[in-house]
Order: C-alpha cells, then sequence, then structure tokens
C-alpha cells in the first residue's frame, strides 16, 4: 500500500503590531487623572477643615459650659457661705434679744416677788399680782412679735444669696433650654 501523505495546514507566524503611540491622548489621560487626584484631595481637605472647625466649636461650647458650670459652682459656693454668715449673725441677734428679754423678766419678776412680800394686805397682794401677771403678759407678746419679726427678716436675708444664685442659673441654662 502505498502511502498517501498529508500535508499538514501551513500556519501562519502571528505578527504583533505594536499600535502607534499617541502622545496627545496619552498628555489627556494624564491630565484628565491629575485633575480628578487634585479634586478629590480638595475635597477631602475641606471635609477634614469642615470637621475640625466642626470639632473645634463643639469642645469651645463644651470647655465655656464647664467654664460657666464652674463659675455657677463658686457662686453658689458664695452664696451658701453668705447665706450662712447671714443666718449666723441673725441667730446672734437672736440671742440677744432673748436674753435681753430673759434679763428683763428675771428682774420685774424680783421686783414683782419684793413688792408682793411687802404687801400689807390680801386685796393689794392680789392687785399686785394681777398688775404682774398682766404686763408679764404684755411684755411677752411684745418680745414675740419682735422675735418674730427678726426670725423673718434674717430668714429673708439668709435665703436672698441663694435665691438670688438660684435667679442666675435659671436665666443662664434653664431660659434657653425652654426657648
Amino acid at each position: 500500500m502505498a502511502k498517501t501523505k498529508i500535508a499538514a495546514p501551513k500556519l501562519e507566524t502571528p505578527t504583533f503590531e505594536t499600535p502607534a503611540f499617541d502622545a496627545q491622548a496619552f498628555e489627556t489621560v494624564i491630565a484628565a487623572s491629575k485633575e480628578q487626584i487634585e479634586k478629590a484631595v480638595q475635597a477631602a481637605t475641606e471635609a477634614a477643615e469642615r470637621a475640625f472647625a466642626a470639632s473645634k466649636e463643639q469642645i469651645e461650647k463644651v470647655v465655656k459650659g464647664y467654664d460657666d458650670a464652674a463659675k455657677f459652682s463658686k457662686a453658689s459656693a458664695d452664696a451658701f457661705v453668705a447665706a450662712g454668715t447671714t443666718a449666723s449673725k441673725g441667730a446672734e441677734t437672736i440671742n440677744a434679744e432673748v436674753l435681753a428679754f430673759a434679763k428683763s423678766q428675771y428682774e420685774d419678776n424680783l421686783a414683782a416677788t419684793k413688792a408682793l412680800f411687802g404687801a400689807k394686805t390680801l386685796q393689794e397682794v392680789i392687785e399686785l399680782q394681777n398688775g404682774f401677771a398682766k404686763s408679764a403678759f404684755e411684755a411677752y407678746s411684745a418680745h414675740a412679735t419682735k422675735l418674730s419679726e427678726v426670725s423673718a427678716k434674717v430668714a429673708q436675708d439668709s435665703f436672698a444669696p441663694i435665691n438670688a444664685q438660684v435667679q442666675a442659673v435659671v436665666e443662664k441654662f434653664v431660659k434657653p433650654m425652654a426657648a
């Protein structure tokens, strides 16, 4: 048998052609890329600056709030000290009034007792006793009224610094929140 040869197809060797380099297109792409990068950097910088400014503003508000709170705390402490001082002086005044009244009553009682022992008749004893009781009651009523007035003034004067501080706190912190 005769062998027939089959011819193998001839393959062409591939050729790779490098496209022509377009410098203008390359420059356009580079310029557009550069522009996009610059815009992105600028946008990021502006966003960071806005965030920093907002953070700084918030921090300043917080610091101012702490400063205000510290000032109000000091003012409150000062108000309580002033109230305590006023109350203490008022207590001294009230004590002086009570001691003066007690001394006066002691002297009046001593005089009434001497008068009673010097009485010659029962009628005179009854009259002296009635007069003493009447004057003692009037003195006690007058003293009670005076102590009541002094106590009310002491209380009012003592609470004045605290009331003023409470009013200042309300004006500074509560009214703006309500608005």
